[in-house]
């Protein structure tokens, strides 16, 4: 999905959302930042916060307290200095990753069931909320969707990830949808695919988890209405699947 670049470096979450620690390089670096050949750290994006965790080396450990993309280039923040061409070792803070992926993974599943039952579209999302369009989205609608989505995760589907050309998509008349593609640079053809099997299917950079019973069951989801009609869905998940 990412094109070869000197100053870039590997996602390795992109192939791996499950990927703790690893050992990479620091290729550039200034005052408590670094860029490193490759990492699992996932920076800021989508509405998924960035990892938080530590990268220790050769008599020293820094802590890593936020990252984010800027062009091709992931920044590490740090509470401390490495020197270019040092060799690390990196450390997911694990437990508030994993929450991020299940609740990213379970905004994927309630959005692909809500549009399946003509919600109109979702103009905005984050890890515990859903906005609509105005729609006859109903209160009967909300607990349709909830008994459905605790059913989906008792069964455990795996989800599939896989890669489809720019070409191939057909994003509809989702705007949302048409607009993330749009800033997505026109060289990058390759773009990765989560499909929750017969439930929701869309393009996303984000960590992911594996099935649907790693996700976990709501524990919340309410429907209120906002200004022009708009419809708002909260929604919780349970602390431990």
């Amino acid at each position: 999905m990412y094109e070869p670049n000197e100053n870039s470096s590997e996602p390795l979450y992109v192939e791996d959302s499950h990927l703790k620690e690893f050992d990479a390089r620091v290729v550039k670096a200034g005052p408590k930042f670094v860029i490193l050949d490759r990492t699992a750290f996932y920076p800021e994006s989508g509405g998924q916060p960035s990892d938080t965790g530590k990268i220790t080396y050769a008599g020293g450990e820094n802590s890593v307290r936020k990252v984010m993309k800027r062009g091709k280039d992931i920044y590490h923040y740090l509470d401390g200095d490495i020197p270019v061409e040092t060799e690390i070792h990196g450390t997911i803070d694990w437990e508030p990753r994993h929450w991020n992926m299940r609740r990213h993974s379970g905004e994927h599943l309630l959005t692909g069931l809500f549009e399946n039952r003509g919600s109109g579209p979702k103009v905005y999302s984050d890890l515990e909320r859903l906005d609509f369009k105005p729609s006859e989205l109903d209160e009967e609608t909300v607990r349709e969707v909830e008994a459905e989505f605790n059913s989906i995760v008792d069964e455990d589907i795996p989800l599939r990830i896989f890669f489809a050309s720019r070409e191939e998509l057909d994003v509809g008349d989702d705007a949302r949808k048409r607009e993330f593609l749009a800033k997505i640079p026109r060289n990058i053809d390759r773009l990765r695919m989560v499909d929750i099997p017969g439930h929701a299917l869309t393009f996303c950079f984000g960590t992911h988890v594996g099935s649907t019973g790693e996700i976990g069951r709501l524990t919340k989801l309410t429907l209120s209405t906002a200004k022009k009609g708009r419809k708002i869905v909260h929604f919780l998940l349970e602390q431990a699947p």
